[in-house]
């Protein structure tokens, strides 16, 4: 926990951005899930973490985020019951992803980090949009993830697996 606190001191005190708070009553994180007899979406909105947005040059600012697997809700509890069994959440209790370079294209911007989940650490690099206004910034993408890139095994109904690959789709809403 010591470790983690004097993280968190030096990223906000040279850190030439400031801390977003983020609005948990607006901003979401999701997933889809796809099988041939049904599709599915769970959601959760307990996003923690750091954001330092630069105002004045948002490549240099910097993501830290994580969410509880038990916090995804997909409106059904013997589904998201068995999600948690599936992924293992008593060893792996949180996604997260860590933020190790923004760089801005010519339709938004491109963050590459690593996504930690079910015990696999895996660079990624996820095209996103930021909305700037005034005090509020709005950060959105989608992107997706191979269950079996995370070594999870995928969940069979009527002898047919779901789909390897989940769409994740988050939207942030942030005041700086």
């Amino acid at each position: 926990m010591r470790k983690l606190i004097i993280i968190l001191f030096f990223q906000v005190a040279f850190a030439q951005g400031v801390p977003v708070t983020i609005d948990v009553d607006q901003s979401f994180i999701s997933y889809d899930g796809r099988h041939p007899a049904h599709n599915w979406t769970g959601v959760s909105k307990e996003i923690k973490g750091s954001f330092i947005f630069d105002k004045d040059n948002p490549t240099a600012s910097n993501v830290d985020l994580f969410v509880p697997v038990f916090s995804f809700d997909s409106k059904n509890s013997n589904r998201d019951s068995n999600m948690l069994d599936v992924i293992e959440d008593y060893f792996y209790p949180t996604v997260s992803f860590t933020s190790s370079e923004i760089t801005k294209e010519d339709n938004g911007y491109l963050i590459t980090g690593i996504l930690f989940f079910h015990g696999v650490k895996k660079e990624i690099t996820i095209p996103l949009n930021f909305i700037l206004d005034d005090k509020k910034i709005i950060v959105d993408a989608d992107f997706s993830v191979s269950l079996s890139d995370y070594e999870i095994k995928r969940p069979s109904l009527l002898t047919i697996k779901m789909k390897d690959d989940i769409s994740i789709k988050f939207y942030l809403v942030g005041f700086i």
